[in-house]
């Protein structure tokens, strides 16, 4: 409940304070923040539908390499192909659909959206004091 607590957000006295700050609520709070890019990265996937499309084809290539390998094992002109090979090539295969489909600017605007959003809160939530969370600043 801390993480979400309004009553401790204010701007830094000066940047030494903000820096420390900064530290502090990212080492304290980095399973909060790994969370905040979850769920970034959920929002970017279903909003953008030819990408949720082309990653539920990509994991449904996967089941089917799966599946098929239960049974037996393929074999291409005589020869047995691996399982790993397999899903490789199910990448292979899914990652130019994936480029047509913008996965690299969701990359970026995942990472851009979650720098921005933990360095805001990493800058402006207090901390108590810095003997609660276990570390020791030492002075420059």
């Amino acid at each position: 409940m801390d993480f979400f607590n309004t009553n401790q957000f204010k701007p830094p006295a000066n940047v030494k304070a903000g820096a420390r700050r900064l530290v502090l609520n990212v080492e304290h709070f980095q399973t909060n923040y790994f969370i905040v890019i979850i769920i970034l990265s959920i929002y970017c996937i279903i909003t953008t539908p030819a990408l949720l499309f082309v990653l539920l084809a990509t994991g449904a290539g996967c089941y089917l390499v799966s599946l098929k390998n239960r049974e037996s094992q393929l074999t291409i002109m005589g020869k047995q192909v691996a399982l790993t090979h397999q899903y490789l090539a199910v990448f292979c295969l899914c990652v130019p659909l994936l480029l047509m489909v913008g996965a690299g600017s969701a990359i970026f605007w995942i990472l851009g959206a979650s720098v921005f959003v933990i360095f805001l809160h990493a800058l402006f939530h207090q901390t108590p004091n810095q003997e609660a969370f276990g570390v020791q600043m030492e002075e420059a």
